[in-house]
């Protein structure tokens, strides 16, 4: 296995961790390297964490390390990461686009809105939410297209 580095210069990097990372990790590591270079301040964000995000409809799952300037990007899910947030793939998808307050999704715009009706009726569930709330604050705002 070799890892595949995209880093812009004394940067955050994401490193995928597998030669042929499937859609779903092609797409949230995509995401994460352009909010990474477009705000730079964001990677104070990477201070250690992992998430895996599951899309069933899809069949595909991602895990990501957040660690002290990078990210590293993984097929499949991890038994043991902080935070398993599972959804639809367009769910997951319009959690990246919700504007954010405080790091969460923002219940005062309509986007904000979906999501959390999204989370209280259990079409997006988010283990280790109780346990890991800075992590999924992190990550929300480091996935966040806003």
């Amino acid at each position: 296995m070799t890892d595949a580095v995209r880093e812009e210069p004394r940067g955050p990097k994401v490193v995928f961790t597998d030669a042929e990372p499937n859609g779903l990790a092609t797409m949230v590591g995509g995401l994460i390297e352009q909010n990474l270079a477009r705000d730079r301040s964001r990677s104070r964000l990477l201070t250690g964490g992992t998430a895996t995000l599951i899309a069933p409809d899809a069949g595909v799952e991602v895990t990501l390390g957040l660690g002290p300037g990078e990210v590293r990007v993984s097929n499949g899910a991890d038994p043991t990461a902080d935070l398993m947030v599972t959804a639809e793939s367009g769910r997951l998808l319009g959690l990246a686009g919700a504007p954010l307050r405080f790091g969460l999704p923002d219940g005062l715009s309509h986007d904000g809105r979906a999501v959390l009706k999204d989370l209280a009726a259990r079409r997006v569930t988010i283990g280790g939410m109780a346990t890991h709330p800075g992590l999924l604050r992190r990550l929300t705002m480091l996935l966040s297209a806003h």
